[in-house]
């Protein structure tokens, strides 16, 4: 996963004040301990003008262009102490990127004033929707920057999706469901770089090639489970060794594709499967959802890549953020409850796959394949669903892009993760093959039943709560609770 860029820039006041050494150097020593915060956060920080300050035009516009040749992702501006607001404004103004102000809370300082200063004049002069919106964070004196590390993450995340691309391959919507299916043109407008289709015949067509060309290949990705210690469970119709080498011909296909497409920045796809591949080519597409966002395969180390099914625009974008925030891949799936403990928990369990990441919480192969389980997918014409009971983990962050009559919105919920123990599987019975994943979420079933606005959501470890909220300011997006 690539890190998240921070850019940044610390002011100065440009006047021949009373102590102006002093006060450069309390200044410097504040970005110093905020770009420290920052490298131990995983963040690649960038400091445009090294161990000096912005103390005029001429500076604020060297600092601008040494940021945009970055290509940071997130802006954090340095009001420590006073500066002119316009230096700031100047910053912001070229480089379109989302903007937090940052201070301490020192009584030495004037953090409070600058910072609302710069703030002001962001909001009047409004250069742009990173100014009008930007972000705030005061820090108590020495403390670890939170605010700030947490904004950056959420916003730093939607701005690395508004510069990257997704591929639908075979377009969207699957089997009716209407909700899956969006307005590319307005999300490319707010929230994602490109939206790009493709016929699912580019990856039949590449599948069979492989087939007849490259069994070899094909054959190294079915030992590479095998001998990974992958549970295989031929049953002599719907999962068959040559069903199999379908599958994996189909995954093989899709990495080969997206390495053709490297140059368009690919984040994340979506595979319609039904019934294209799964009937009229004849085996599921469980291997993409379940290996696509994982770095490693037979062939070694792969870009994590997120993935959804069945054409999910929406699904797909949330993964795609979520991703990039906490650093992981995003699991995903089809919702359902189950009674635990005398009151209800959620489920999330994908069509016959979702990242393999979540049967171990492991990004290796070795921790991760013991832990799979293929078996016959129970629909389609053959193939296996790629299993697992994703174990106890945790807190986890639940969330979905949504949309009620054109006016988008962002539902999310903290969890408490579960294990989903062979007793609860049991239970099941449709779907007991697929992947699950078991949430607390303090649900008030009824209240969560009236709020739901998919059938599919995401999830990742971890509360990155206030990365979304972030995100969703930044989006001027309005947020739904859905917990209990």
């Amino acid at each position: 996963m690539n890190k998240i860029k921070a850019g940044i820039v610390s002011f100065t006041d440009p006047r021949s004040v009373k102590g102006i050494k002093q006060i450069d150097k309390y200044n410097l020593d504040c970005q110093n301990r905020l770009a420290e915060a920052f490298r131990q956060q995983g963040f690649e920080v960038i400091t445009p003008l090294g161990k000096d300050l912005v103390r005029s035009r001429a500076s604020s516009q060297q600092a601008a262009a040494a940021l945009l040749a970055a290509d940071v992702d997130a802006l954090l501006l340095g009001c420590w102490k006073w500066t002119d607001p316009m230096l700031a404004v100047d910053i912001v103004r070229q480089v379109v990127r989302p903007a937090c102000l940052v201070g301490e809370s020192d009584p030495s300082s004037t953090a409070l004033g600058c910072m609302a200063a710069v703030g002001a004049a962001l909001w009047e002069i409004a250069p742009n929707a990173c100014a009008l919106r930007h972000g705030r964070a005061m820090n108590a004196p020495g403390g670890n920057f939170d605010i700030a590390v947490r904004w950056a993450r959420g916003t730093g995340a939607l701005s690395r999706l508004r510069r990257s691309a997704l591929l639908l391959w075979g377009g969207s919507y699957c089997l009716k469901m209407a909700h899956l299916d969006d307005d590319p043109s307005r999300l490319k407008s707010f929230i994602v770089g490109d939206i790009l289709v493709e016929d699912q015949l580019v990856l039949a067509q590449g599948a069979d090639a492989l087939l007849a060309k490259a069994k070899k290949r094909v054959d190294a990705f079915v030992k590479w489970l095998e001998k990974g210690g992958a549970g295989i469970r031929y049953d002599g119709g719907m999962l068959t060794p040559d069903s199999l080498r379908r599958q994996a011909a189909l995954y093989l296909a899709a990495r080969d594709r997206l390495a053709e497409l490297e140059g368009e920045g690919v984040a994340g796809v979506s595979v319609k499967c039904q019934p294209a591949l799964s009937e009229q080519w004849g085996a599921t597409a469980c291997m993409l959802p379940a290996f696509l966002p994982f770095g490693e395969d037979s062939e070694g180390a792969r870009p994590i890549v997120a993935a959804t099914c069945e054409g999910d625009i929406k699904g797909l974008i949330t993964s795609a953020l979520l991703q990039n925030i906490a650093g992981v891949p995003a699991g995903f799936g089809d919702i359902r409850a189950i009674d635990l403990q005398g009151r209800p928990h959620l489920i999330i369990s994908n069509c016959g796959a979702a990242s393999v990441y979540y049967a171990a919480l492991k990004s290796n192969a070795a921790g991760t394949l013991p832990a799979l389980t293929l078996q016959g997918q129970c629909q389609g014409a053959s193939g296996a669903a790629v299993g697992y009971a994703t174990p106890a983990f945790g807190c986890a962050t639940i969330a979905r892009l949504v949309r009620r009559q054109g006016r988008y919105a962002m539902q999310y919920a903290f969890a408490d993760s579960r294990a989903a123990s062979p007793e609860l599987i049991a239970r099941l019975g449709w779907g007991d093959s697929w992947p699950i994943s078991v949430f607390d979420i303090n649900m008030d079933l009824q209240r969560f039943t009236v709020s739901a606005a998919s059938n599919h959501y995401s999830f990742v470890p971890g509360d990155f709560v206030q990365e979304l909220l972030s995100v969703c300011a930044e989006l001027d997006l309005p947020v739904e609770c859905l917990n209990g």
